[in-house]
């Protein structure tokens, strides 16, 4: 099976990955993939930053708009809809480009992480909980090292909730969830290449900070209030999204404007160095420097170099 080619373009919030996305799109004569869990739903488009119309440059970007706010969406759903997406980009000659900061669903699309053979089920669940309080958790560890040797020697024998998860695949399926993983890899349709796009932290956490002002000064309060006009629960998933949560917090009165935007700042912050840590345990990930993100910076012009080279091959 011949493999399609992916280049990833990720990293934290605000380190200029979507306006690389669409430059590198524009010299290879592709598509951008979203991979923000975020901007996949409808008239949210302040609080999660999705590029405007204008600053798409006619390039074709997917999976944002997908859902509205008070609908499900799940990381199983996004792989299905992004896998199909970027496979009809591959039928027409174009590499899909997969652009965001949402590590679980770049990991999922990338690696064919294999969702829908890995079941949950609430009941199993529940009985290994009970059986690691009555039984103790080495005696799950050594179920673990018989029914997943791969496995338990990857997983710590303290790590009850990955012992009892991968436990449960295997009740569920009579398979080994590595066996799993690895039948899937096999399997990719894709062949990945990921960038991940990174500043020196205090100029990221500055680019953070206006951006965060600029949300709000662009309308972010507006647009919550107008998403509440439309029906949308103040407590729905989408709702409890950064800037959002803020905004309900301000409206609430719990908040004032000053403290809001701290906080806001504050929170994404950490939410970027969640992103940066999850990003370095990508082994195969290669880490570029966009710290001039104003003119055509040299990280597009190492990335084009990296695709020629891997387009070769």
């Amino acid at each position: 099976m011949q493999k399609v080619p992916l280049l990833i373009i990720a990293g934290p919030t605000a380190c200029g990955k979507s306006d690389v996305a669409v430059e590198v799109a524009l010299r290879t004569k592709s598509e951008v993939v979203s991979a923000d869990s975020m901007q996949v739903y409808k008239y949210m488009d302040i609080g999660t930053a999705k590029l405007p119309l204008s600053q798409r440059r006619g390039v074709p970007h997917h999976m944002l708009d997908v859902v509205t706010p008070d609908e499900d969406f799940s990381l199983a759903m996004y792989k299905e809809m992004a896998q199909k997406k970027s496979l009809e980009i591959g039928k027409k000659g174009k590499i899909p480009i997969l652009a965001g900061g949402t590590g679980l669903y770049i990991k999922a699309l990338s690696e064919n992480y294999p969702l829908e053979q890995m079941p949950y089920d609430p009941k199993c669940r529940s009985e290994l909980e009970q059986e690691w309080q009555q039984l103790g958790g080495p005696a799950l560890y050594r179920q673990l090292e018989q029914a997943d040797a791969a496995a338990a020697r990857r997983i710590s024998p303290g790590d009850k909730r990955r012992i009892i998860r991968a436990l449960e695949i295997y009740r569920l399926t009579g398979v080994a969830a590595t066996e799993i993983q690895q039948k899937a890899r096999q399997d990719n349709p894709f062949s990945p290449l990921m960038i991940v796009l990174n500043q020196a932290r205090h100029q990221l956490y500055r680019r953070i900070d206006q951006r965060s002002q600029s949300m709000i000064d662009e309308g972010l309060v507006e647009e919550y209030k107008s998403l509440l006009d439309r029906g949308f629960s103040p407590h729905s998933n989408a709702m409890q999204g950064l800037g959002y949560r803020h905004c309900h917090m301000l409206l609430q009165g719990e908040w004032g404007e000053g403290e809001m935007l701290a906080m806001l700042q504050q929170d994404t912050r950490r939410y970027a160095k969640r992103q940066l840590t999850w990003f370095r345990g990508e082994k195969q990930a290669i880490w570029l420097d966009n710290s001039d993100p104003g003119q055509t910076p040299d990280a597009i012009c190492r990335i084009m170099q990296g695709y020629e080279r891997w387009k070769a091959n």
